[in-house]
Formats: C-alpha cells, sequence, structure tokens
C-alpha cells in the first residue's frame, strides 16, 4: 500500500512544474518528477523524506516526519529518546499462593474459597510480547 501511494503520488505530480523543451534535466524530464522520484526513492529506502535528512544534518538529531504523523514521538530526536521511546512496557503478573497438605498451590487470581489460607501475593515481571500489525 505504501508503494503504491508513492507511485500515484509521484504520476500525479510529475507534470506540475512548468518548464520551457529546452530544460537541461537528463531525459527531458521535468524537474518536479526528478524531485518528486527522489523523495519517493528516499522513502521507501529510508522512511525519510529529503526535508527530514537535511533537517537531521541541520540539528544533529534523527528528524522523520512518519514518526511524527504515526504518533511514535517527537520530529526530531536524539539517539536516547528514541531508544527510550522504543524500550516495551513491562507489565506485572500478579501469583496468589495458597497453603495446601503437602506444598504451595499457586494461582493467577484471589482463590473464591475462604478456607484457602494466603501464604503470600507474588508479582513475576511479564516481558510484552509485540502483536503483529
Amino acid at each position: 500500500m505504501k508503494h503504491l501511494l508513492v507511485l500515484i503520488s509521484t504520476l500525479f505530480l510529475s507534470g506540475c512544474w512548468l518548464t520551457t523543451h529546452t530544460s537541461k534535466m537528463p531525459f527531458g524530464a521535468m524537474p518536479l518528477t526528478v524531485v518528486a522520484a527522489g523523495e519517493a526513492v528516499s522513502w521507501l529506502a529510508t522512511d525519510k523524506f529529503l526535508s527530514d535528512h537535511v533537517s537531521s544534518l541541520a540539528t544533529g538529531k534523527d528528524c522523520s516526519l512518519s514518526r511524527k504523523l504515526s504518533g511514535e514521538g517527537k520530529y526530531c530526536m536524539t539517539e536516547l529518546e528514541i531508544e527510550r521511546a522504543n524500550r516495551p512496557v513491562w507489565s506485572v503478573q500478579k501469583t496468589y499462593c495458597y497453603g495446601s497438605l503437602a506444598s504451595a498451590t499457586c494461582y493467577d487470581r484471589p482463590s473464591p474459597n475462604p478456607a484457602d489460607r494466603l501464604i503470600g501475593v507474588y508479582e513475576k515481571p511479564v516481558y510484552p510480547v509485540k502483536t503483529p500489525d
């Protein structure tokens, strides 16, 4: 879908630049076609536009419009900020352990039986599993 959108955008914008036939561009291409093709290649290869690369060079940070528009972070971020933003959020799974005749019996939720003797509640960190998009 991403490739189709870039191709359609390039085709629609290719004739928008008015030039004469004495253009110095290779193969007689319109200048906007060359710029649009450069933007398309840059975005497909690096997921950044040409202006993102210029902004990255000027600020010394990693700048990306697609990251900003997708809500994954700010437009320009340092490497440390990107690492922190991509760090997974760990959750905690509680385990409830009750005394029995021979050993402890543990469950993932409190026992509904009031006769069970609670030994302790343990918290186990659970690494988040990324779901495929």
